[in-house]
């Protein structure tokens, strides 16, 4: 079993403006594992982290990302192990900042950059091409570029989907989102 989900990381906006822009309400219970089809946390000095479990969730297509980002700033990563694509991306009111994608089926040193992210890429894309050599190039029976887009995007938010902790060693708190009942929160 591999992962296949998506998160994005939103700064600027209140959690309470993003779970109505996207019609979620919070449930409080906790989910520790991300197990929910969408879970979210506070995170530490501000923002709100969603993962979904659809690594193609509408939120985190090109529209949904440049509505989420109204007004503020989100990054964001997809994640499918089954056939190793991963993707990272920033946008800014409402604006796509950049985007970084690697997808096996198209070589092992598949790399798509469009924009300019961050210069931590180039640092990152090096040392994986290297790994990538020392593994056996094009005829490895691993994808080290894979981890490129999944490495970037958390070197900036200090999330990585398969660790228990941040970067800083802190830890979420997630708790189960679920589609608001229709009309709630809203005044007539």
């Amino acid at each position: 079993m591999g992962f296949s989900l998506a998160w994005i990381a939103i700064r600027g906006k209140s959690k309470d403006d993003i779970l109505a822009q996207l019609s979620l309400a919070d449930t409080g219970e906790p989910d520790e594992l991300n197990e929910s089809p969408v879970s979210g946390a506070d995170l530490p000095g501000g923002g709100y982290l969603l993962v979904f479990k659809d690594m193609a969730h509408p939120a985190t297509q090109a529209e949904g990302m440049a509505r989420l980002s109204a007004g503020c700033e989100a990054l964001g990563c997809q994640v499918e192990e089954h056939v190793m694509a991963s993707a990272a991306f920033q946008y800014k009111d409402g604006t796509k900042l950049w985007d970084v994608v690697h997808l096996s089926e198209e070589g092992l040193y598949h790399l798509a950059v469009d924009g300019t992210p961050s210069a931590l890429l180039a640092t990152i894309h090096a040392e994986m091409k290297a790994t990538q050599d020392e593994q056996g190039g094009a005829d490895a029976d691993v994808d080290c570029l894979f981890e490129v887009p999944l490495m970037l995007a958390t070197a900036l938010c200090g999330y990585r989907h398969d660790e228990a902790a941040l970067l800083s060693g802190e830890t979420l708190d997630f708790t189960e989102l679920v589609p608001a009942a229709p009309g709630a929160g809203r005044r007539h």
